[in-house]
């Protein structure tokens, strides 16, 4: 559910010309301006295990975010904007905005030898508007009204603006909130009240989190290829060079959050100092906003300039095909992180509320960090043809992955398996692999303290089984089954650099489900006028945190369409998706901590979309 509406558009086009003797130049050129909605994680019930609802908020289609979150003002760092504001529009949500120009060459120069070129230029930006609600306080931050306004330090999630409260008002009696659409105040007095708003008592802090970036891409690609055909086997041969050069500038400032309450299209609140009376003697918060810079500085540049040099050879003798490829490359890159103000930066004029200062808040220079590396990727796979039905193939493939001015990422991927296929009625393939993912690098939060983020470095190992086959007992149904069952773990462990020891060894990494699949039935319809298909796809139980703490339950989800053929140029597909309104859970508790366990009571997460409907009609001229 969203208040809001949001817009896009897309072109694109291109010239060709083909050359006397084969080959051709095309020009290509598209660009777009494209408006998304975000749909913010939100809270859920666990009971005895199962996903409920908070009364106010459905489980499939409620949203927190809404009117009340169309357009904030955030106080920042003058560097930053020299406003001293910096808006958050979460009535934009997601504006990605792209122009690209595109060239590609091929000629061939002999019977056996092609050249090739190609050559892009892209220029993006990406202007988000997020909301996390729960980011940086965890579950703590999903409590009642009542603990939010009573100056507990044990229960309140605002205890240090409480304390601010009465440095700044000494005469006040108790605190209360403000509904900033209606008007409406609350003392921490009235219990009942509090206790009844919109059916479950609840406050939360959301964080608003608006992150620019604005980019550009040049990427260069020319080579040969070679291909030889002899009279007991064939060989292609391609070789290149490639270059790339990356820019990327963020701008994640003025990361703040607001106190608002559990419901679709929620209200935000002020926190007001009361007298005994229940008058409004101070305001504490500006227009609910409670902190601001709360992720760090938030100005960051990304340049990245690499050259590549690969070859890559098929060969193939009789039943055998064999291949191979090698690429080098290296990477020059730059950091520039901006850096804060010692002691931030006095809010600017006008602002109300206790919190005086910007936070964490860029000082106008930057600290320049610079880094050049280079590594070898290579692979080598081979298939075996048997029988025209029955082949085994293998392969190994070392991968990487350049991270800017930190390690380079490696990936190592053993692969064997089968292919087997039986007239009609049976065609398939299993694959058993292992992978091994070394220095994975991202931030998460601390799991001692949940509000604070933390660098994460550790290695993955995967091993497990791929199958893909279709049955078809009839000419007009078949069954498709794709799964994969894994079984991903953890190892070496560093919080900021920090080696973890024991701590999560062999633990499953988050979000990673051990095992999915997805079964889809076909039936063919008389005449060629269409098809019906069902679809079931099964998500294993993941876990929320590396600390294997947080356990999201399995789930699936069932689907049903038909395509309809109107003419040779018209087809029509409708289509219903999770048509048993099945809760699943993709992730939860994210930034709670590493180690949060929940069985009952109430937790952060992101959900699946309940029962939904759609269509396509295609023209085809």
């Amino acid at each position: 559910k969203n208040p809001f509406n949001y817009e896009g558009w897309r072109i694109k086009g291109q010239l060709e010309y083909k050359f006397d003797g084969g080959g051709f130049a095309r020009l290509s050129a598209k660009g777009g301006r494209v408006e998304n909605a975000y749909y913010a994680d939100q809270p859920y019930r666990f009971t005895d295990g199962d996903i409920g609802s908070i009364p106010g908020l459905g489980t499939q289609f409620g949203n927190v975010g809404g009117d009340a979150f169309g357009n904030i003002a955030v106080p920042v760092s003058t560097f930053a904007d020299s406003s001293g504001f910096r808006e958050f529009r979460y009535n934009k949500g997601i504006v990605a905005k792209t122009a690209q120009i595109r060239l590609d060459i091929e000629k061939p120069v002999t019977d056996s030898i092609d050249l090739f070129a190609h050559g892009r230029y892209l220029k993006y930006s990406y202007d988000f508007n997020g909301l996390f609600p729960g980011s940086g306080t965890g579950n703590a931050g999903l409590t009642s009204a009542v603990n939010y306004l009573t100056p507990n330090p044990a229960n309140s999630p605002i205890i240090d603006l409480l304390r601010a409260g009465f440095a700044a008002f000494p005469t006040t009696t108790r605190f209360g909130i403000k509904n900033l659409r209606t008007g409406v105040v609350l003392g921490s007095n009235q219990v009942a009240e509090l206790n009844a708003l919109n059916g479950n008592g609840f406050l939360q802090r959301t964080t608003l989190n608006h992150d620019y970036i604005d980019g550009k891409d040049l990427g260069i690609n020319a080579g040969g290829r070679w291909e030889y055909r002899g009279d007991s086997f064939t060989n292609s041969l391609t070789a290149g060079v490639q270059y790339f050069n990356t820019k990327r500038n963020q701008d994640q400032s003025a990361t703040a959050s607001v106190v608002n309450d559990v419901r679709t299209n929620s209200d935000i609140y002020d926190i007001v100092a009361l007298d005994g009376g229940n008058n409004v003697i101070g305001t504490l918060s500006d227009n609910g906003l409670v902190s601001y810079g709360d992720w760090g500085a938030g100005i960051r540049e990304r340049k990245d300039s690499s050259v590549s040099l690969y070859a890559n050879d098929e060969l193939a003798l009789g039943d055998l095909r064999i291949d191979g490829g090698i690429r080098w490359a290296q990477d020059a890159a730059t950091a520039r992180d901006g850096n804060e103000i010692a002691g931030s930066q006095p809010v600017p004029a006008g602002v109300v509320g206790v919190v005086r200062t910007v936070g964490s808040a860029f000082d106008g220079t930057f600290t320049t960090r610079k880094n050049k590396q280079d590594k070898i990727a290579w692979t080598v796979g081979a298939n075996y043809l048997f029988t025209p039905n029955f082949s085994l193939y293998g392969r190994y493939a070392r991968g990487f992955q350049t991270n800017n001015i930190d390690p380079i990422t490696t990936i190592d991927l053993y692969e064997a398996g089968l292919r087997y296929q039986y007239g009609r009625l049976f065609s398939g393939s299993a694959t058993v692999f292992k992978t091994t993912f070394d220095n994975q690098n991202y931030n998460f939060s601390n799991p001692v303290n949940p509000s604070q983020q933390v660098n994460l470095n550790a290695d993955l190992r995967t091993t497990g089984v791929e199958l893909d086959f279709v049955v078809r007992p009839i000419d007009w149904f078949a069954v498709d089954f794709q799964g994969v069952f894994q079984k991903p773990k953890l190892q070496n462990l560093q919080l900021d650099g920090v080696d973890q020891g024991t701590a999560y060894e062999g633990n499953r990494p988050e979000r990673t489900p051990a095992n999915l699949f997805t079964v889809t039935p076909t039936v063919q319809l008389p005449n060629g006028i269409g098809e019906l298909y069902g679809r079931y796809k099964y998500i294993g139980k993941i876990y929320a945190d590396n600390g294997n703490g947080v356990a999201l339950p399995d789930y699936g989800v069932t689907s049903l369409g038909v395509t309809f053929n109107l003419t040779d140029q018209i087809q029509l597909n409708l289509n219903a998706d999770n048509l048993f309104n099945v809760k699943g859970l993709t992730e939860g508790n994210p930034r709670q901590g590493q180690t949060q366990a929940i069985t009952d009571g109430y937790f952060y997460a992101r959900g699946i979309v309940g029962t939904t409907y759609g269509g396509q009609l295609t023209f085809r001229f």
